[in-house]
């Protein structure tokens, strides 16, 4: 009976780690939409400042690449991605409740633990990806504002 209680305690944890780790992925698609719209944003206000004599310097061409490089590290965030976390349930069905033997809820919690810890691993590296894509928006936004100012300053 004790081994069943540390079980639980062990699926507990595997599925609290799965559901924290979907709130991160949530997370950074919000950051990606706010990413783009920064950028958008940027773009429409101080583009219109820069090519209000209708020319492109360098540096708008430049803060347009960056533009580009922001919606497109923006929108690979937002991308529908196939993530691992899902237990079939007719397996579960199957392998634990209509087997010739019912197997104890235990067992059941510790091969779910295992299984829920597996997807976790497996995401981590599509995290890892998520986060450098942001991090690249983030840094390419920064350029892009940067290039707008120069523009807009060598315009005057």
């Amino acid at each position: 009976m004790a081994k069943e209680l540390l079980y639980k305690v062990a699926y507990d944890e595997a599925v609290r780690a799965r559901s924290e780790q979907q709130a991160v992925i949530e997370s950074f698609r919000t950051r990606a939409g706010l990413l783009f719209s920064a950028a958008a944003i940027a773009t429409s206000f101080l583009g219109a400042q820069a090519l209000r004599d209708g020319r492109l310097s360098l540096s708008s061409w430049l803060a347009l690449l960056c533009f580009v490089a922001v919606a497109s590290s923006s929108l690979a965030v937002l991308w529908p991605r196939k993530w691992e976390g899902v237990t079939d349930p007719r397996e579960v069905i199957e392998t634990y409740i209509e087997a010739p033997e019912v197997a104890p809820i235990g067992e059941l919690q510790r091969d779910l633990s295992i299984y829920i810890y597996d997807s976790y691993e497996e995401n981590r590296d599509g995290l890892r990806q998520l986060a450098g894509l942001l991090q690249v928006g983030s840094a390419l936004l920064t350029l892009e504002i940067a290039f707008w100012m120069i523009s807009i300053a060598v315009a005057y």
